[in-house]
């Protein structure tokens, strides 16, 4: 992490412990995780998370879009390496789901959570733009009903995203997920 200039290096080393513990709490807990949790991984006091980041949005904005910058750019490049436009949409749809489902920080961005941490939804809406030009693309194709639409699709994430986070959730979810998508396809 470069050096923030006019921080003593002490302030350096508090605001360096936070990102990392940031990043280890969100990764485990996502983007609610309590912000004491943070602090005491960091073994900072709560005042000193607040002194040096602000607010939860920029501790996330921090942290969080390039660790999601890189996990949406593997899933860009695994995505477009598919050879048919509906191989590319299923690894997109696939891909994601599993991201969401292994992910809790990216998961909760997803699903808008904290929509004033900008530069991760800035990243995650590079995600979104993608799935709606493969929906696109399949409809050009032929191989997708144009009753499945982009927000569709949306509509589907958001779904799983949600289950993805809830105890209680139904364990038949990813199977109503996984049909819905399939109904979809027309060849």
């Amino acid at each position: 992490m470069p050096r923030t200039p006019g921080l003593r290096r002490d302030a350096q080393a508090n605001v360096e412990k936070l990102h990392a513990a940031a990043l280890a709490v969100f990764s485990r807990k996502g983007l609610s995780a309590p912000l004491d949790d943070i602090a005491r991984e960091a073994g900072v006091s709560i005042g000193t998370l607040y002194n040096r980041m602000g607010s939860r949005e920029a501790l996330i904005d921090a942290v969080v879009p390039a660790v999601a910058g890189e996990k949406l750019k593997a899933l860009t490049e695994q995505t477009l390496s598919r050879t048919s436009p509906r191989a590319r949409l299923e690894t997109f749809i696939s891909e994601m789901i599993d991201l969401q489902l292994s992910d809790p920080a990216l998961n909760d961005a997803m699903l808008r959570l904290f929509p004033d941490a900008t530069a991760l939804i800035n990243a995650c809406d590079r995600s979104t733009a993608l799935g709606k030009e493969l929906v696109d693309e399949a409809h050009a194709a032929g191989v997708l009903s144009r009753d499945f639409t982009a927000d569709d699709l949306m509509a589907v994430l958001w779904m799983a995203g949600t289950a993805s986070k809830d105890p209680a959730a139904p364990e038949g979810w990813r199977r109503v997920v996984d049909r819905s998508i399939a109904s979809a396809w027309i060849a």
